[in-house]
């Protein structure tokens, strides 16, 4: 009887007051909609506001390659074409997003499929949570919060795992597998992500030269900055630059 009386009551509903309006009064959660291609359908406020946004109407339509880095905005992307091909949800993962100045916040997020009345995937709706105050369930994060600020801060000077690892009171290899069981990615991988993401930063914001950009971001080999760089994102630094740059000829429309 419950449960159908759940179904008649939901099923009367207007669709757009049973999708996101909640969130719409809910400062310290961020929530968003995507459909099956990526582009943003709803965003709450909250988010709006901590990626440097206004009005909901400034992201619609668009995806995360228009907002953020192509490495950040890949991860992003295969996470949710896996819970669209699986129809399965995604619950509490850490994930590091850009803020409106460009700095990575730690987020807890949750994502799940959303259906059309034929049952078919046709989206995803997320929530996240400033990792700060999301309390006892990222346990594990708050034990390694020391070490992971510590590179987030660091990022660009030559850092040796051991000492990062003291810091939260672990040999190095007890460090490297408590944050790969976290973040699905060793150490040095990250600290390569987040070099790699403030060079994105400096290539479309700044006209200093490449070599000055690896330098800056702790690669004291240019060549070895311009492999990873390629390797990362696709494109050469200075594709990278000409394609979204500050004097770039493109739209977020552009292929």
């Amino acid at each position: 009887m419950g449960k159908k009386l759940q179904q008649t009551f939901l099923a009367s509903l207007v669709p757009e007051d049973t999708l996101g309006q909640l969130f719409e009064m809910l400062p310290n959660v961020y929530f968003f909609v995507k459909d099956a291609e990526g582009r943003f359908m709803r965003m709450n406020p909250a988010l709006l506001h901590a990626i440097g946004f206004r009005d909901e109407t400034e992201v619609l339509g668009f995806t995360d390659a228009d907002f953020f880095s192509p490495f950040l905005a890949h991860g992003y992307r295969e996470e949710d074409r896996w819970i669209v091909s699986k129809n399965r949800p995604v619950r509490d993962k850490i994930w590091f997003v850009p803020n409106s100045k460009g700095l990575l916040v730690c987020y807890l997020c949750s994502k799940a499929p959303l259906h059309d009345r034929s049952g078919r995937v046709v989206g995803i709706a997320g929530v996240m949570r400033d990792a700060r105050s999301a309390g006892a369930v990222i346990g594990p994060y708050e034990d390694l919060k020391a070490a992971v600020d510590y590179l987030n801060g660091h990022f660009n000077e030559s850092i040796a795992i051991e000492r990062v690892a003291a810091m939260v009171h672990l040999s190095a290899s007890q460090f490297q597998r408590r944050f790969r069981a976290l973040f699905q990615t060793s150490p040095i991988q990250y600290l390569l992500q987040l070099r790699i993401d403030s060079a994105c930063q400096q290539l479309q914001c700044t006209d200093l030269s490449v070599g000055a950009i690896a330098l800056e971001n702790g690669f004291y080999d240019q060549s070895a900055f311009c492999r990873q760089f390629q390797k990362r994102v696709g494109l050469t630094p200075r594709q990278y630059r000409t394609r979204f740059g500050k004097n770039a000829k493109w739209s977020p429309s552009s292929p």
